[in-house]
């Protein structure tokens, strides 16, 4: 069990960032971009027949399902000084 203020907990996910540098902070969202790509991509290996109906309705992305992978911390309250471990949330 963890209580502590948000201040703290915001520093302390900071100092994680400039310790590590294993993140990037997005300016803005990708997501469409690489969504139209993707996309884009399957319909030209589908019409040059380089992959199977199937294949093509297995790999489609949906728009309406699918979401950036999204980063959030926990406290590692059984360490000194509670430092944070980062989550990245990949599944929907």
């Amino acid at each position: 069990f963890y209580i502590g203020s948000a201040i703290e907990f915001d520093k302390k996910v900071q100092k994680f960032f400039q310790d590590t540098n294993a993140f990037v902070i997005l300016e803005e969202n990708p997501f469409n971009e690489i969504l139209d790509k993707v996309i884009h991509l399957l319909n030209r290996l589908y019409g040059k027949k380089l992959i199977l109906r199937w294949q093509y309705n297995k790999m489609m992305p949906d728009r309406t399902k699918s979401e950036l992978a999204h980063l959030y911390f926990n406290p590692k309250t059984h360490k000194d000084g509670i430092p944070v471990r980062p989550i990245e949330n990949t599944m929907r």
